[in-house]
């Protein structure tokens, strides 16, 4: 290859990431069609598009779901693809790949985990990283399907699946994984289901490996090394790999070849070598043939790779790498720029037990006065990285940071010197130490004492610390409280405390009240039933042929027969409902079932897709198309959501367990809520957050 940038001679197209169903769709697309895809962060990544010399942008649909289509990996040097390093060791590097070295990883994990075409897997991670787009052609060439959830790594979506043998893979990285160990008691006899798992390179210990195939008893396990330039270099068997092996990440398969150097970097060489790098203006050719120094450090031993950390001393934080000596720069200049001077600190990778490992904070005497101001500025530049890792944050003190002479911190000393003294360590305390209230629950999760005063919300708890309590709560009180995430902790505190014991209740199952059992007629009182037709006439565009109406028309009706006695009389207009009820599914893609409480001066505005399974739905509340409301778990059927008055609800958006929306509230389309959310908040995303406040005060979305 030349020495010269091949970027611009290349037929290029920016892909702006999505975890959804048609990202993956266009990125398969454009393989067949020669194009070279670039995975963007956005439509306006000006960094990406100019370095590639791209100028051509696709945005791909939203939606998850399921994938299922033809699709056949092949071999080929031509370019296919320009991946993106992380970026921890300074700028991300552009990475080009051959259709090659995405047909070498296909082909050696299909061997590896003996894939059918009988998988179908819950992909447990965004399909727009590369680890889950690998899984989706693994799949995929197999002539399997993958499912992508839509609200992520969901424990009780996948128990459901897999108790409707609807998925028997699961692709996910060590982090979600450690969720799912600590979430066993919630499985059963379907784990038994699962076939084939992947596991991501991030770092996970022996024990933890061997819990995992002893819950997945019939499962082929397989674990990877690997980089953006050289994916899945080595392929560890956990399901049959002896004890001795466990802590390894496996061997080298196929043609790929593995070494340490000198130094004790490991290096790779084989197919799925990238064919070159940019680094800035510097391309660097690689190749097949090219021996490949990373820089890992790592041991071999017959034949087994043993990672023993990164040469440069980067953080895996839940999968995300993260550089110290770029946090610590980033944090004195937001410190500096608010008038505050941070003093001496460092930080450095320490362990931690749901992310692998985590941020360790460590200042000097002379800085500790500024200890919660540099708390929160490293947890909020980790946040700006994609790292929520503020309930990973601990905090050391040293009498001096050991540094070179040209005053870099020598990290493995400063490690060693935070062992020797660990004993006396308050954070590394409380993270060794069992948990015996909810209160000290709390304190393990932020990584910091427990302001009563204070929320969860206020005090920014990451979404690994979100799911842990939510299951504490579920677990001790039968159900989490809505909205429990903007009460006091103290609130929290004194209820889990009057509970009982803290360590018993832990094995308590959730529930949530009963439903209406649909005996009495659930219309809203005060109205009669030809007046509260015609308002929802009104409501509804004042059109005979909308769906909206129409489908509300059948509701009323199978609320209103209910008020009908006897039984014997109300028999055929039952019969009547429960026609055109179904046929309504049909006609409108539809579905609201009379057992619904629907109130006034609701708008179901542009058909089709609507899954109305709510407990109850407010006055003056618009949803719009391919929204979905239910249970979250089929542990739970009576889990359902209340949808507050004046709620305005976009398209695609998923609100599922037992919450409650908050009035006057915004759910942005495709939004994925499943957890209560307050009155006039504007929540986006998936999961659902809180971005903002609803101005209107008074208010109806249909200007009533």
């Amino acid at each position: 290859m030349s020495e010269e940038n091949p970027f611009p001679s290349l037929r290029t197209v920016g892909v702006v990431a999505a975890n959804s169903v048609g990202y993956v769709r266009q990125m398969l697309d454009n393989l067949e069609t020669g194009l070279v895809s670039v995975p963007l962060r956005s439509a306006a990544d000006e960094d990406r598009l100019v370095r590639t010399h791209t100028t051509e942008i696709q945005q791909p649909g939203p939606g998850a779901g399921w994938v299922e289509m033809p699709f056949r990996s092949r071999w080929g040097d031509d370019p296919a693809q320009i991946s993106f390093t992380s970026g921890t060791q300074g700028k991300p590097k552009a990475v080009l790949l051959s259709h090659g070295n995405l047909h070498d990883v296909v082909v050696r994990v299909t061997r590896a985990m003996a894939i059918t075409d009988e998988i179908r897997e819950y992909v447990g991670v965004p399909v727009y990283h590369s680890f889950g787009y690998a899984r989706c052609r693994i799949v995929l060439n197999a002539g399997g399907k993958a499912y992508i959830p839509p609200a992520g790594f969901d424990l009780s979506e996948i128990r459901r699946m897999l108790e409707a043998d609807e998925i028997n893979a699961i692709s996910a990285v060590p982090s979600l994984w450690r969720i799912f160990l600590a979430a066993l008691d919630r499985f059963g006899d379907e784990l038994g289901k699962v076939r084939w798992v992947e596991i991501g390179s991030q770092y996970m210990s022996a024990e933890e490996k061997a819990a995992l195939r002893r819950a997945l008893p019939n499962a082929r396990i397989v674990q990877h090394y690997g980089l953006t330039e050289a994916s899945r270099a080595t392929l560890q068997a956990i399901h049959d790999a002896p004890e001795e092996a466990l802590a390894s990440v496996g061997r080298a398969e196929g043609d790929t070849l593995v070494r340490t150097g000198p130094t004790g970097r490991i290096e790779i060489r084989g197919p799925h070598v990238a064919l070159g790098i940019l680094d800035g203006e510097d391309w660097r050719p690689l190749g097949a043939n090219v021996w490949l120094e990373t820089s890992d450090v790592g041991r071999m031993e017959n034949g087994l790779l043993f990672y023993e950390g990164r040469g440069d001393d980067v953080i895996n934080c839940g999968g995300v790498k993260l550089s110290p000596d770029l946090v610590e720069a980033a944090v004195r200049e937001r410190l500096t720029a608010s008038g505050t001077t941070p003093g001496d600190f460092a930080l450095l990778r320490r362990p931690d037990p749901m992310r692998g490992e985590g941020i360790g904070l460590v200042t000097t005497p002379a800085a500790a006065t500024q200890r919660e101001r540099l708390i929160e500025a490293v947890a909020e530049e980790a946040a700006s990285l994609g790292v929520n890792a503020r309930g990973a944050i601990s905090v050391h003190e040293v009498d001096a940071l050991p540094r070179t002479e040209t005053g870099k911190v020598q990290r493995k000393a400063l490690a060693a010197l935070i062992e020797a003294q660990a004993g006396s360590d308050e954070a590394d305390r409380r993270r060794t130490s069992a948990i015996d209230t909810f209160s000290e629950l709390l304190e393990q999760l932020l990584g910091r004492a427990v302001d009563r005063a204070r929320s969860f919300a206020d005090m920014s708890g990451d979404s690994l610390a979100h799911m842990q309590v939510t299951l504490a709560l579920e677990r001790a009180l039968g159900e989490a409280p809505s909205g429990w995430e903007w009460r006091p902790f103290g609130a929290l505190i004194d209820q889990v405390d009057e509970a009982g014991d803290f360590n018993a209740l832990m094995s308590q199952p959730a529930g949530a009240p009963p439903l209406p059992d649909g005996s009495r007629n659930l219309n809203p009182p005060g109205i009669p039933f030809w007046d509260l037709v015609r308002e929802d006439y009104r409501t509804n565009d004042a059109s005979l042929l909308s769906q909206g109406f129409l489908m509300l028309l059948i509701h009323r009706f199978g609320n209103w027969r209910m008020g009908v006695r006897p039984k014997l009389l109300r028999a055929p207009l039952t019969l009547i409902y429960r026609l055109f009820n179904k046929m309504s599914q049909f006609w409108f893609g539809m579905k609201l079932d009379y057992t619904v409480k629907v109130g006034r001066r609701v708008k179901l505005e542009h058909f089709g897709g609507m899954i109305l399974g709510a407990r109850e739905i407010g006055n003056d509340v618009i949803i719009r198309q391919n929204t979905t409301f239910g249970i979250r778990s089929t542990d739970d059927l009576n889990a359902k959501p209340i949808i507050g008055n004046f709620v305005d609800i976009g398209a695609g958006a998923v609100i599922v367990g037992n919450v409650t929306i908050g009035d006057n509230a915004i759910i942005g389309a495709n939004s994925v809520v499943f957890t209560s959310v307050p009155p006039d908040a504007v929540v986006m995303g998936v999961p659902g957050k809180v971005i903002g406040t609803n101005r209107r005060r008074n208010p109806s979305p249909l200007g009533r």
